[in-house]
C-alpha cells in the first residue's frame, strides 16, 4: 500500500467542470425531509454582486464560512454543510480578505457544470376525459392547456372526452381556447397537424382558429380555420402544414370564436395528430442482460432500497413511478438548482433533457418486456429519488451538485437513501482530496451510501478518469459493449471508455457494465431524443451508448446487493460487486484488458447477490483521516522511467494477472476464471499493463504536473457528451 501524509493549505483551486418519476402509499413514508441551507436560494442577480464571482468556501464549520465571508461583505448564497462551506459571492478583495480569515481551509471557484427512416406522431383519441391523453406512438410534451378556462376536461369553454355524436370528442366552445405543445425533430422533412372537426350551429363570421407556435406559445401564427355558416353531419377530416414550426417547441393551439354561448355554437375535434417523417432506430427494445432474470424471478428486486439519482430530471411514467406491484415509489424530488423539493410521492415530470431519466429506468424500470417478462430494469422495485441538479442545457455549477449531495446525506434515513447514482464526472485537476465535489462524494460513502460514478467517455487514452470517478472509495464504472449480437465471444471494450490509472495511482475502474446502445426510457420532446432522433423507437426507449449507462447498471446491481442484505456497508457491497465481477481474458486465459481498463472485469448481479466476499474493498483506507487531512492515499500505479506504466503489489513486483484493487491490495487468485468471457482485443494495450509514452498529460510523482498552478478561468463539458453508438 503506497501512503503518504499531505498537509492540506488554503488555496485557490483551479476551475473545475462536470461530464456528464399519482403515487399510492409505499412503506417507509418519511414524514419530512431537509433541505441544504434551510430555504430558498437568495437572488444571484443583483447589481451589488455584478463585480463578483461565485467562489465555494470551505471552514473547519459551515458557521464559520458564512462569517468569514459576511465579515468581508460577501455575500452567502446558500450553506453547502455536507463540506463545512458556502456558496459565496465575492469580489476580488472579498475573496483575498477571506482566505487569510481564520478557521478558512479551500476558496474554490465555482465552476460552471455541463451535462452530456419512418413516421411517428403524437396522437389524441380523446378517448377519456384527461388533457394527458397519449395515443401516438411518441408522447406529446405535456397535456393539454386551457386559456381562461375552469381548467378542467369535462366542463367550461373547453371539454375533453365528451361522447357527443357517439364519441368521445373535445368540444371548443365559444373564446374557448386550448394548446398543446410536441417536439418534433428538427430532421423531419415534412411536419403535419390532422384532425376531424365537425361544426355544430356555427353562424356566418363564427370560426374556430388553427394555430402553430415553433416557441412553445410565445407567438402563434394561424395556419387554418374553421369557420360557418353552417353545421356538418360527420366529421370531416383536415390536414394542415406546420414545417415551418418544427423543432423541441412545436406547439399548437384551437381559439374559438363563436358569438353564442356554448354549447349552441361549438366546434367537435377529433383524433387530433401531428405527424412527422425521420428516421427511427429498427428493432425490438433489449433489457440490460447482468444476469438478473433468476433473481427477478426468486423476488429479489431491490424493494425499497432508495437509490438517488443526481442528473437532469425525471419523467413521470408508470414504469418508473411504480414497482412491479404497481406500488408508488419515488419517494422524493428534489430541485437543486432551485433549492426546492418539487414532489414527495407525486410523481412529476422535470426532465427536458432526457439523461437522468433514461439512467433512471436503466437502475429501476418495471416495465417487463412481452415476449418473456424479462424486466428492463436491474431493480424493478427499487425506490426512486429524483434530484435535477441540470438545466435543460445541461448547465450547472459545482455548488449545485454539492448541494444536491447535502441533500442526499442529510434525508438518507427519512428517504431510505442506500445508493447515490453519479453519471457525471470532470477532468482531474487537483488531488483527490482537494476537489470540493470529490470531499462531498467522500461524506456520502462515510455516512453509508454507496456511491456508484461513472468513469467518463474520454478514452480510450490512460489517465482520462475524472471526476469523480478518480476517489478511490467509491465503485467506478467503465463500459463495454455486447457488438449487437447475444454471443458473449465478441463482447467488448467500449472504445469511450475512459481508463486509469489515477493521478494518484490507483486502478480505475473498478469493474465494467453493459454500456452500449442501452435500452431506456426518454421523452420524445427531450433534448437529446430531438437531438439524435435515429436512436428514438416508435414508443418510449431510446437507445443511448456511454459510462453514464454502465453506473447506472451497477447501481441497479448495488440495489440488488443491499436488498438481500439490508445490514451490509459500503466497502462491504463493493467488495461483493467487484469480488463476483469476471475479468476478460483471451483465448489462452490471460487478460484480454489491462485491469486500468476493465478493473475487475464484467459485473455479475446473481453472483454479486449471492457472493459472501468481505473486507476485500478499501482495505487499508481510512475515509474518517482522509477526509479530516489526516491522512491521503497513494494507489500501487506508477511509471517507469521509459515511460510506461506498472502495476504493482506494495513491493514493487508487477502483478502478472492484474490482482490490484484501487485500494492497494492484491486480488485473490479466485477471481479470476478460465470462464470469463472472450473479448476482442481491438483494444489491447502493450501487455495489458505497460503503456507507451507520449502522451500529453506529464505524470509527475503521480500527479499532474499542473497542479497548484494557474489553470484556465472558464472550463465546460458535457454530463453525457454524446458518443457513436457500440
Amino acid at each position: 500500500m503506497f501512503k503518504g501524509v499531505f498537509k492540506t493549505t488554503a488555496v485557490t483551486a483551479a476551475v473545475l467542470s462536470i461530464l456528464t418519476s399519482c403515487s399510492t402509499a409505499s412503506p417507509g413514508r418519511p414524514e419530512s425531509v431537509s433541505m441544504p441551507g434551510g430555504g430558498d436560494l437568495e437572488s444571484r442577480t443583483a447589481p451589488e454582486l455584478s463585480a463578483s464571482q461565485s467562489y465555494i468556501v470551505e471552514a473547519t464549520s459551515t458557521d464559520i464560512a458564512a462569517q468569514a465571508v459576511t465579515t468581508t461583505g460577501g455575500k452567502v448564497l446558500s450553506r453547502l454543510g455536507v463540506i463545512d462551506a458556502v456558496e459565496a459571492r465575492l469580489t476580488d478583495a472579498q475573496h483575498a480578505q477571506v482566505l487569510r480569515s481564520a478557521g478558512i481551509k479551500h476558496v474554490t471557484i465555482n465552476a460552471v457544470v455541463m451535462t452530456q427512416a419512418a413516421t411517428a406522431n403524437v396522437r389524441d383519441d380523446f378517448e377519456t376525459s384527461s388533457f394527458a391523453n397519449n395515443d401516438g406512438s411518441h408522447r406529446w410534451w405535456g397535456d393539454w392547456v386551457e386559456t381562461g378556462d375552469d381548467n378542467t376536461p369535462w366542463a367550461g369553454k373547453v371539454t375533453i372526452g365528451w361522447p357527443e355524436k357517439g364519441g368521445n370528442r373535445m368540444l371548443v366552445g365559444n373564446n374557448g381556447t386550448v394548446y398543446r405543445r410536441a417536439a418534433t425533430p428538427g430532421s423531419s422533412a415534412a411536419v403535419t397537424l390532422k384532425l376531424k372537426y365537425q361544426r355544430v350551429g356555427l353562424e356566418a363570421g363564427e370560426f374556430l382558429a388553427i394555430q402553430a407556435s415553433g416557441n412553445g406559445g410565445s407567438t402563434w401564427t394561424e395556419v387554418g380555420r374553421i369557420s360557418g355558416a353552417g353545421s356538418d353531419a360527420a366529421l370531416v377530416a383536415k390536414s394542415y402544414t406546420i414545417t415551418a414550426y418544427k423543432g423541441r417547441n412545436t406547439a399548437i393551439r384551437f381559439v374559438g370564436g363563436m358569438n353564442e354561448i356554448y354549447p349552441n355554437d361549438y366546434v367537435i375535434l377529433d383524433d387530433v395528430e401531428i405527424s412527422y417523417s425521420t428516421t427511427y432506430g429498427a428493432g425490438d427494445p433489449a433489457p440490460v442482460d447482468v444476469n438478473t432474470k433468476a433473481l427477478h424471478a426468486s423476488g429479489i428486486r431491490g424493494r425499497d432500497v432508495g437509490v438517488a439519482v443526481i442528473d437532469t430530471g425525471f419523467w413521470k411514467l408508470d414504469s418508473l413511478d411504480k414497482d412491479t406491484g404497481g406500488n408508488g415509489r419515488v419517494a422524493s424530488q428534489y430541485d437543486a438548482i432551485n433549492n426546492v423539493v418539487v414532489s414527495n410521492w407525486a410523481p412529476v415530470s422535470t426532465d427536458t433533457t432526457g439523461h437522468g431519466t433514461h439512467v433512471t429506468s436503466l437502475i429501476a424500470s418495471s416495465r417487463r418486456r412481452a415476449s418473456d417478462g424479462v424486466y428492463f430494469g436491474v431493480a424493478p422495485d427499487a425506490r426512486i429519488i429524483s434530484i435535477k441538479a441540470f438545466g435543460e442545457d445541461g448547465a450547472s455549477t459545482y455548488a449545485t451538485v454539492i448541494r444536491a449531495i447535502d441533500y442526499v446525506v442529510t434525508n438518507k434515513n427519512p428517504l431510505g437513501i442506500r445508493i447515490l447514482n453519479l453519471s457525471l464526472g470532470a477532468p482531474a485537476r487537483s488531488r483527490y482530496w482537494d476537489d470540493p465535489l470529490n470531499k462531498a462524494v467522500m461524506r456520502a460513502w462515510q455516512s453509508g451510501i454507496v456511491v456508484v460514478a461513472s468513469a467518463g467517455n474520454s478514452g480510450p487514452l490512460p489517465q482520462t478518469v475524472g471526476v469523480p470517478g478518480n476517489v478511490p472509495y467509491v465503485i467506478t464504472v467503465g463500459a463495454m459493449t455486447d457488438n449487437y449480437t447475444t454471443s458473449k465471444n465478441d463482447d467488448r471494450l467500449a472504445s469511450f471508455s475512459s481508463t486509469g490509472p489515477t493521478f494518484e495511482g490507483f486502478v480505475k475502474p473498478d469493474l465494467v457494465a453493459p454500456g452500449g446502445h442501452q435500452w431506456g426510457f426518454m421523452p420524445t420532446y427531450s433534448k437529446i431524443a430531438v437531438d439524435h432522433p435515429t436512436y428514438m423507437n416508435s414508443g418510449d426507449f431510446f437507445t443511448m451508448s456511454g459510462t453514464s449507462q454502465a453506473a447506472a447498471v451497477v447501481s441497479g446491481v448495488a440495489a440488488l446487493v443491499i436488498g438481500r442484505n439490508p445490514g451490509l456497508t459500503p466497502d462491504q457491497v463493493k467488495c461483493r460487486i467487484l469480488a463476483s465481477s469476471k475479468p476478460a481474458v483471451d483465448n489462452k486465459g490471460k487478460l484480454a484488458y489491462s485491469v486500468l481498463q476493465q478493473g475487475a472485469g464484467l459485473v455479475d448481479a446473481a453472483a454479486a447477490v449471492n457472493g459472501t466476499a468481505n473486507n476485500c474493498a478499501n482495505q487499508g483506507l481510512d475515509i474518517n483521516a482522509d477526509i479530516a487531512g489526516r491522512q491521503h492515499y497513494m494507489g500501487g500505479v506508477r511509471q517507469l522511467a521509459d515511460g510506461t506504466f506498472q502495476v504493482s503489489t506494495p513491493n514493487g513486483a508487477l502483478s502478472e494477472q492484474g490482482y490490484l484493487w484501487s485500494s492497494g491490495y492484491l486480488w485473490s487468485n479466485g477471481y479470476l476464471w478460465s470462464s470469463g468471457y472472450l473479448w476482442s482485443n481491438g483494444y489491447l494495450w502493450s501487455n495489458g499493463y505497460l503503456w507507451p509514452a507520449g502522451y500529453d498529460i506529464p505524470w509527475v510523482d503521480g500527479y499532474p504536473a499542473d497542479i497548484g498552478t494557474s489553470v484556465p478561468a472558464a472550463s465546460s463539458m458535457s454530463i453525457n457528451f454524446w458518443v457513436n453508438q457500440e
